[in-house]
């Protein structure tokens, strides 16, 4: 992203892909997180769960600067994508986003073909040098979001024909063909029938062994079955964090427990 100086703040590079340390976010005078600090592992799929309005959507924003769109936002304290400083000055936010992908709550391919969804990503960031290429890299982005078999005959037909379901394996498609590292996926499923749900789901299992993957999701037994890392948020405060069984089976924090067994939500 740039050349980081070389007195870098050195972090502990065992298995850290992301690394958050008291991070808060402000939407004017309301704040929304307060303190946040993880470490975030590569190839490994992270859960962000907690009730509606807690701050995990916020939290997973200010991973790739999306609320760097929001004009009254403003992201305090420090996080690092492979040690460097995401929020640095130089850090081209375009460029951010090609290195950590986002998939949304509702599917939302462009009105263009679906070859062109997933070309569209590797064209603008100049990734390609022919057609060629870019016809190798479509091929194997739809591989692996799981669509290749279902839409190789009818790449020209328009992504927004797609079934529910097709449309979200196209939108994690057209992520991963810009060479991602980390894949954000903000509630993938709620829009989504439960046959569809358990496909993004296989497919979400399938990706961490290339990408960290972080989703936020309303769905407990959804981050029960795909997630081996979990974050309880409450109330803007990241309360406990850590491996997705120990967190579903002996929270540390009377909230967690409270939230997991239905008492708070």
């Amino acid at each position: 992203m740039y050349d980081a100086p070389a007195n870098k703040q050195s972090v502990d590079q065992s298995n850290q892909k992301i690394t958050a340390r008291n991070v808060q976010v402000f939407y004017g005078d309301k704040q929304a997180l307060r303190d946040v600090s993880v470490d975030i592992e590569d190839r490994t799929v992270t859960a962000f769960i907690g009730p509606s309005g807690c701050g995990k959507s916020t939290f997973l924003r200010c991973l790739n600067r999306m609320n760097d769109t929001v004009a009254i936002a403003r992201v305090e304290g420090d996080i690092r994508l492979d040690g460097e400083d995401i929020y640095h000055p130089m850090v081209d936010p375009v460029q951010l986003r090609a290195k950590v992908g986002m998939v949304f709550q509702k599917p939302n391919p462009f009105p263009k073909s679906i070859y062109d969804n997933v070309a569209y990503g590797p064209k603008i960031h100049g990734l390609t040098r022919s057609k060629s290429e870019l016809d190798g890299i479509v091929e194997e982005s739809l591989k692996r979001a799981a669509l290749w078999n279902e839409v190789k005959d009818r790449l020209q037909e328009s992504g927004t024909g797609l079934s529910g379901g097709q449309q979200q394996r196209l939108c994690i498609a057209r992520a991963v063909a810009t060479g991602p590292e980390v894949l954000l996926m903000d509630e993938p499923c709620s829009a989504l029938d439960p046959i569809a749900t358990a496909q993004v789901e296989e497919l979400i299992d399938d990706l961490r062994q290339n990408y960290s993957v972080v989703i936020v999701t309303h769905s407990m037994q959804q981050a029960a079955r795909v997630s081996q890392k979990t974050a309880f948020f409450h109330l803007g405060n990241l309360v406990e964090y850590g491996e997705t069984g120990t967190i579903f089976t002996n929270p540390q924090d009377p909230r967690t427990e409270s939230y997991i067994t239905g008492r708070i939500g």
